[in-house]
């Protein structure tokens, strides 16, 4: 089933100029999501049995769950237990983030959980994972900028400015400085933990660039999809269980 899936294993290529990444997104690709999730409900992707293990899904910055809801429902048909990170719509501040998917991880009484993160939510989890090996079986990111902190797309970073601006008004919410100078911290650290790590992108991703979806400790899987069909698509559902099925009596290779 995985014979369709191209991996790559070379050296991580260098992120494109700022201009570009600001500018030069083909965000028009994402007009292709409803065509991915429209086919995805029409197609069975096979997912072998999961036995009850445990996965704590992560979501994406602006999504309030709707978004990932055939991943849960998929993964539950196939028999794993699914616990959904309440991240509120993934807009608050990383290091709050991150406290809610350790929140999570603590919240399950089967041992470590497979964590899986979608955009946004694939970066928090990757730091999540680094700060708390002994809580997970392995690490999954789809579409996750892992080399770049804040978006360096100009819509959206504008956007993410304006969350951080409501944080510093004496009524909004408090940005604590120095955890996020340790999420940040962390998150650009080399992953020497003892969690399997595959990260699955897209080259025709319209939101973030590909190339900050890659690290040279993490499995590199590559699938033609939206950004917001990497959590939706035939594609990606069958890259995810490629490496599922591959790890499902604790294995992995």
């Amino acid at each position: 089933m995985a014979d369709d899936v191209p991996e790559m294993t070379a050296g991580l290529p260098a992120l494109p100029p700022a201009i570009v990444g600001a500018f030069g997104g083909r965000w028009w690709n994402e007009g292709r999501a409803p065509l991915e999730r429209l086919q995805l409900a029409r197609t069975r992707v096979p997912l072998a049995n999961g036995g009850g293990r445990r996965v704590v899904l992560v979501t994406g910055y602006l999504d309030g769950g709707d978004g990932s809801r055939p991943l849960v429902d998929w993964l539950r048909r196939a028999g794993y237990g699914v616990d959904v990170a309440k991240m509120r719509g993934n807009v608050g501040a990383s290091s709050t983030g991150v406290e809610r998917i350790e929140q999570t991880l603590h919240g399950g009484d089967q041992g470590p959980a497979i964590l899986i993160g979608h955009s946004r939510g694939g970066q928090l989890a990757r730091v999540a994972a680094l700060r708390n090996p002994e809580l997970v079986e392995q690490l999954i990111t789809l579409g996750a900028p892992v080399r770049a902190h804040l978006p360096r797309n100009a819509v959206l970073r504008a956007s993410v400015e304006v969350l951080r601006l409501i944080h510093q008004l004496p009524f909004g919410p408090t940005l604590d400085r120095q955890e996020n100078t340790r999420y940040e911290a962390d998150l650009f650290a080399p992953f020497d933990v003892d969690v399997a790590w595959t990260t699955i992108w897209s080259k025709s991703d319209g939101v973030v660039e590909w190339q900050t979806c890659l690290d040279d400790r993490a499995r590199s899987i590559e699938v033609s999809t939206s950004h917001i069909g990497l959590i939706a698509s035939v594609a990606s559902f069958r890259a995810i269980a490629s490496v599922l099925d591959r790890t499902r009596f604790g294995r992995d290779g």
